[in-house]
């Protein structure tokens, strides 16, 4: 047996092996693929066969695709027109695209054959827009049947096509002889619920799919390194030319990159409750200190996602280290992720541990559940950033605050502060703090009034919301809500309401409120302690009692003086939340309260021997959405602690500026 009919045979197997942990359903749709790249055209010219079966219960007499690159073909897609006004990130994207740089991708011709028949049959793509009345975008086409696909059975088609890649766009493209082919084919859509889900491509969305098989073929010159979401079956040379065939089941995208100078690394994940995972890495001549960094962040994903939630179910995952300059740095891909690290990055911090934690993470959070990223962005990016945070935290503890100074410039001055550790959740805290007030969570990605507003209901208010809710229910039961929410929806694709029903077969209570409120409110939650005072009550005076019992008091001496302390609340914040407020006396005593957070303010009056020394709402931190931390408690009396505390960091902070410049000096 040759060389190659034995990478063969155990690429097939372990194809075959890979779903031993989790069992793949029959495939929507299967692409085969025989594909070839120019790099002097920068082009990707082939033809793809797409089988697609209706799992559906209505038949169907129209089939929908995406064509991604048409959002890089000119200055008029949907793509740009919202890259400008909501990112402002139209030149640095661009401004080399408009020298030529543009990118698309051209169906040459359809032929479809219908079920019960031999015979081919020529269609016609139409571009159509589902989303918005922009008839300049190009990236949904739609294919009038002659005649309609009855549930559970299938349609073949055969599509030629030729992909330009367009110049360091988003997500793909290419810079010199470095490519990342990234949604660069024809795609169907998701046909559910008697309609087809097939959005255009906005600035601020990612992507959606059905689960299928991908047997894909690429023919490159002889010299270039390729990755691909699959694991390499069949290598053929011919002359200059080589050609590579990649398959996986039950994924639904496909991506691969193409670089002369990548260096490769393999490493295998093991772990006695996990099955294996051979881990293949390409990355850049000059990161070769951080390989070990990539494997064990990869590693460190793949056991803690694998315990918590589900097992990785491939045989295979392909981690890339995207070209300077590039910007497929920090994309996620079924059985393949790209990572990168910053040339400003400074010593001492967690980069690029936690990017590429995050993108590994989404082999779980879009890749093996698989949520509809247009729709509902918090389900795959929300609770993969709160995953990202647990694991970090589990992985490698709280990480150094970091910052670069004079970043705009381009010549950034980086620094981190070891002394200064952060919460891996304090990232999300902050920027919620910023942008929180922006929108509410539950809307189509590309409706959010810019990108800010995005990113803040896409990341960091979901992760904070599943940590709250994690305190509130507790820790256990939160893991079991997580266990099972992830087990069910294995390979399918779960709405926001499936999440809410697992969270709320598991609560103690219905929790319907609280996703109410982070769902559909904007705004906040910020409770602060605004005033501590404790009173000597004083002799009774008066009439007490009642009734019969009702009688004259006109003193009453007592053996030791009695207090009335009062705790002034106030909700700041825009969204509310029961809170819980923890009175601590001078004497030692505590006194725990609960209040339902609802109105503006709340005062609460304690009687004890001892005068109160201090207040604190949410104790113990179990509302990781309050964006305010530092508010939450309160002395009666002046506490130089504080000052101290931050006096002697920023003084740190000064000796190490002082330091910086001296060195620039």
């Amino acid at each position: 047996m040759n060389k190659v009919c034995l990478l063969f045979v155990l690429a097939l197997f372990c194809l075959s092996a890979s779903g031993s942990a989790v069992e793949f359903p029959s495939p929507v749709v299967s692409y085969t693929m025989e594909v070839s790249l120019d790099p002097q055209e920068k082009t990707i010219k082939g033809t793809e066969i797409v089988v697609w079966n209706n799992t559906g219960s209505t038949a169907t007499d129209e089939l929908f695709f995406h064509l991604y690159l048409n959002a890089f073909k000119n200055s008029h897609s949907t793509f740009i027109r919202e890259a400008e006004k909501s990112r402002g990130e139209l030149s640095e994207y661009f401004k080399s695209i408009t020298n030529d740089g543009w990118g698309y991708c051209e169906v040459l011709s359809v032929t479809a054959t219908m079920p019960g028949t031999s015979n081919e049959v020529q269609l016609t793509p139409f571009f159509v827009q589902p989303d918005d009345d922009n008839t300049d975008d190009e990236t949904v086409f739609k294919l009038d049947l002659p005649r309609p696909v009855a549930p559970g059975k299938s349609v073949t088609l055969t599509i030629e096509f030729i992909a330009k890649l367009p110049h360091k766009a988003p997500r793909t493209g290419y810079h010199r002889d470095y490519f990342f082919a990234g949604q660069w084919f024809p795609k169907i859509g998701v046909w559910m619920e008697g309609e087809w889900n097939c959005h255009q491509f906005h600035a601020n969305t990612e992507f959606f799919a059905d689960y299928g098989d991908y047997d894909v073929s690429i023919t490159l010159p002889r010299e270039y390194v390729v990755g691909a979401s699959g694991v390499l079956t069949d290598s053929t040379g011919n002359g200059d030319l080589k050609t590579l065939r990649f398959q996986q089941n039950c994924i639904h995208d496909f991506a691969w990159t193409a670089y002369p100078g990548y260096k490769t690394a393999s490493r295998t994940f093991e772990h006695p409750d996990l099955p294996s995972v051979q881990m293949r890495l390409l990355y850049q001549p000059e990161h070769e200190k951080y390989v070990d960094i990539f494997f064990d962040a990869t590693a460190n994903t793949l056991k803690h996602y694998g315990l918590w939630y589900v097992a990785y179910p491939y045989s295979q995952i392909t981690i890339i280290d995207a070209g300077w300059r590039s910007h497929s740095c920090g994309m996620e891909y079924p059985a393949l992720f790209t990572t990168c690290i910053d040339w400003l990055t400074s010593q001492g911090e967690q980069s690029p541990r936690g990017l590429t934690v995050h993108e590994c993470g989404h082999q779980f959070f879009y890749g093996i559940i698989g949520s509809n990223e247009f729709e509902n962005a918090w389900m795959d990016e929300g609770l993969n950033t709160y995953a990202t945070s647990r694991c970090m935290d589990a992985a490698y503890g709280p990480g150094a605050f970091a910052k670069t100074y004079l970043a705009r410039t381009g010549f950034g001055i980086p620094m981190t502060f070891s002394r200064a550790p952060l919460d891996q959740r304090s990232w999300s805290v902050a920027a919620h703090r910023r942008n929180g007030w922006r929108d509410f969570m539950d809307k189509f990605s590309w409706d959010f009034v810019d990108y800010t507003s995005y990113r803040n209901n896409a990341y960091d208010k979901p992760a904070l919301m599943m940590w709250t809710l994690e305190y509130l229910l507790g820790e256990s039961t939160f893991n079991k809500i997580m266990k099972n929410y992830t087990q069910r929806f294995v390979f399918k694709h779960p709405k926001p309401q499936d999440f809410i029903n697992v969270v709320n077969e598991f609560a103690p209570q219905n929790m319907d409120w609280f996703f109410e409120k982070m769902l559909h409110q904007p705004g906040v939650v910020d409770y602060a302690v605004t005033k501590v005072e404790s009173n000597e009550q004083g002799s009774k005076m008066g009439y007490f009692g009642r009734g019969a019992d009702i009688h004259p008091v006109e003193t009453e001496e007592d053996d030791e003086t009695l207090y009335l302390s009062q705790v002034h609340v106030r909700r700041l914040g825009a969204i509310s939340l029961p809170v819980e407020l923890l009175v601590t006396f001078e004497n030692g005593d505590k006194t725990e309260l609960e209040w339902d957070g609802k109105a503006p303010y709340k005062i609460f009056y304690v009687k004890n021997r001892s005068k109160l020394e201090k207040a604190l709402v949410d104790p113990y931190h179990k509302i990781w959405l309050d964006v305010d931390y530092s508010n939450n408690g309160k002395y009666r009396q002046k506490s130089s602690f504080a000052s101290y505390r931050w006096g002697a960091a920023w003084l740190f902070w000064l000796q190490h500026l002082l330091e910086t410049v001296a060195v620039f000096s």
